[in-house]
């Protein structure tokens, strides 16, 4: 039985001192500071049980009006007043079995809240002396019950045991009855707390008497037992004379609780030293506990994490990745799942992480209790993959555009040997002594075929520049999925310095190999991300247009900028560095310029130190 406006710490309590109060007594009623009978509790078969509703919710006056209720309000008065408990015994005659009962009635001070609530305790003596009549009870009574109980005299020392405990410990009647004999069984690594305990509810600093400790059975062993017991008698200078508990085995439990708390400590110690994130997360999605591996992931501190909900930290575009998967663990379709996931960090940095996700349920309630999530770190992974596959394919074009260069070098050698073999055979035999051209006209034809093997170099090195070009593959390219692609390799960097990507694509598409494009475009975005402005946030602005007929591509920042008064004659050339202290080798807009300039195109850049850059090539 509960009481609503009690705490649940009060409520136990109460249940423990009604369990021993039981003992003692056929009715416990629980009676407030107005003498309304709140509750009632009656012993297991009682006849008192069948007229309980006569009094439960009803003031004490209400009852009737005779010495043995008037004895109860002043009583139950008095001892509110004093804190001192109040003994005494009246007749009842029972009309069913013709009968005089005689009752003993205690008020007693001993409720948990006893500012608010005393106990009245009520029990059948009509056989005559109380003291038989409490032993004829353990007998009867409490032999059937799993609990030993112990009835102490303060005064004298002394202490009586009922059968039930001889029984739970194996002792003998009388082998035990003094505080020093039964003190001495207790393990003498819990008497100094079971001492303190007793003497925290005698000085009225505890509401009951309740330890946990091991005793010692006849045969040398020790059992677990729960100790409760409360005053049920006082001396008129209100110190206690009487003292009855219970003891109760609980061995079975203790050695339960033991195993759940190493299980406890095994798996906080796979949690907390797991060389991989770990973290419990609550149905609604707050962060429960994440281990060191998480904080160190995420950069967040463990307070700040159980602050956050999942999403909060969860990559813009992966938030409902893998809600489906959670709902099918909900709705137990599912034991499990893996997946891959982004995260972003406490200072921007985007985590790609492999999550395996587990959903642990209460079974009693069939509710679900916390999410588990094994986080698996692939960010440095995913980066070199990433690398691998960009140098792979840069790879995989020089080897092409090698193969390429080599077959049309071979043909290039053929047109060269063809077409200058005549005008400088004509030189050498002219240059001989034949005597058969005069000085003077050997003079004019060596001239003209000068003349007409620079013709023929000059046309030489045109048909090598186009031989040189012709085995490259045309393609239709969407500007914007390249340009997706290379931001999505450098996103990392990107929303860590908060970067903002403008795009504006007058042409969508432009007929370019796509190679060459997505190089040309990577060098000049990696470049305005590697030398961006410190002050303020960084903007790039990647553009195409239509300009006399042909396609111009824009790559504009707001960045560090280049001093062409100083470097414009050097920007374009290789080996140069414009900037000191970033890994820079020089080569990339010499790569980009040659590359554009292969196919007939220009680039041009427009700049000043501090105000960005704007390159703009003519396709």
């Amino acid at each position: 039985m509960v009481h609503p406006f009690m705490t649940y710490e009060i409520n136990e309590a109460v249940d423990s001192m009604v369990s021993t109060l039981l003992q003692i007594g056929e009715r416990v009623v629980e009676v407030s500071r107005d003498q309304t009978m709140t509750r009632i509790w009656d012993r297991e078969g009682s006849p008192l049980t069948a007229l309980r509703h006569q009094y439960l919710g009803k003031k004490i006056a209400d009852i009737r009006n005779d010495s043995t209720i008037a004895f109860c309000k002043t009583g139950v008065d008095e001892v509110f007043a004093t804190g001192k408990n109040i003994y005494k015994e009246y007749v009842s005659y029972k009309n069913d079995v013709n009968a005089v009962v005689t009752y003993s009635l205690r008020i007693l001070a001993c409720h948990p809240d006893k500012e608010n609530y005393v106990f009245l305790v009520i029990e059948n003596i009509s056989r005559g002396n109380e003291e038989l009549l409490i032993e004829d009870k353990w007998k009867m009574a409490l032999d059937a019950s799993a609990q030993g109980v112990w009835d102490a005299d303060l005064e004298n020392k002394t202490i009586f045991f009922s059968k039930k405990w001889e029984e739970l410990f194996g002792y003998e009647t009388k082998e035990i009855s003094s505080f020093a004999e039964w003190s001495s069984k207790v393990n003498p690594d819990d008497r100094v707390v079971a001492e303190e305990r007793m003497k925290d509810y005698i000085e009225g600093r505890a509401p009951i008497y309740s330890v946990e400790l091991r005793y010692r059975c006849k045969d040398g062993s020790y059992k677990w037992i729960l100790s409760r017991g409360v005053i049920v008698e006082r001396k008129k200078d209100g110190s206690p004379l009487r003292f009855i508990g219970t003891h109760a085995d609980i061995s079975v439990h203790k050695h339960a609780e033991e195993e759940l708390r190493q299980a406890k400590e095994t798996f906080a110690n796979s949690f907390n030293y797991s060389g991989i994130g770990k973290a419990l997360i609550a149905p609604g999605g707050k962060w429960l506990e994440v281990n060191n591996i998480v904080c160190e992931l995420t950069g967040y501190t463990k307070e700040e994490l159980k602050e956050l909900h999942y999403r909060d930290i969860t990559f813009p575009d992966d938030v409902d990745l893998d809600t489906g998967l959670i709902q099918k663990l909900f709705a137990k379709e599912i034991p499990s799942y893996s997946i891959e996931k982004r995260y972003l960090s406490k200072d921007r940095k985007i985590i790609t992480a492999n999550i395996t996700v587990t959903l642990v349920w209460d079974n009693e309630a069939n509710t679900p209790r916390y999410f588990v999530c094994d986080i698996v770190d692939r960010t440095r992974k995913k980066e070199i993959t990433e690398e691998l596959k960009r140098k792979n394919t840069e790879l995989e074009t020089a080897s092409v555009n090698l193969l390429n260069k080599i077959n049309q070098l071979e043909e290039l050698n053929h047109i060269i040997a063809h077409n200058l073999r005549g005008p400088a055979g004509n030189i050498k035999l002219l240059s001989e002594d034949m005597g058969i051209f005069s000085d003077k006209e050997a003079l004019t034809m060596i001239h003209d075929s000068s003349l007409s093997l620079l013709a023929n170099l000059d046309m030489m090195v045109e048909i090598a520049r186009i031989k040189l070009d012709k085995g490259v593959q045309y393609d239709t390219c969407n500007v914007k999925e390249l340009v997706n692609g290379i931001t999505q390799q450098l996103q990392g960097i990107i929303y860590q310095n908060n970067i903002k990507i403008v795009a504006d694509f007058e042409v969508p598409e432009v007929s370019y190999p796509r190679m060459y494009l997505d190089s040309i475009l990577y060098n000049l975005i990696s470049n305005a991300i590697k030398y961006r402005t410190k002050d303020g946030q960084p903007v790039i602005e990647i553009a195409t247009r239509m300009n006399n007929g042909r396609v111009q591509l824009m790559a504009k920042d707001n960045g560090m900028g280049i001093d062409l008064e100083r470097y414009g004659d050097k920007i374009f050339k290789l080996n140069q560095i414009f900037h000191e202290g970033y890994d820079s080798k020089g080569v990339g807009l010499f790569i980009t310029k040659a590359q554009i300039e292969s196919l007939g195109g220009t680039i041009e850049v427009q700049s000043k130190p501090n105000q960005g850059c704007n390159f703009v090539v003519t396709l």
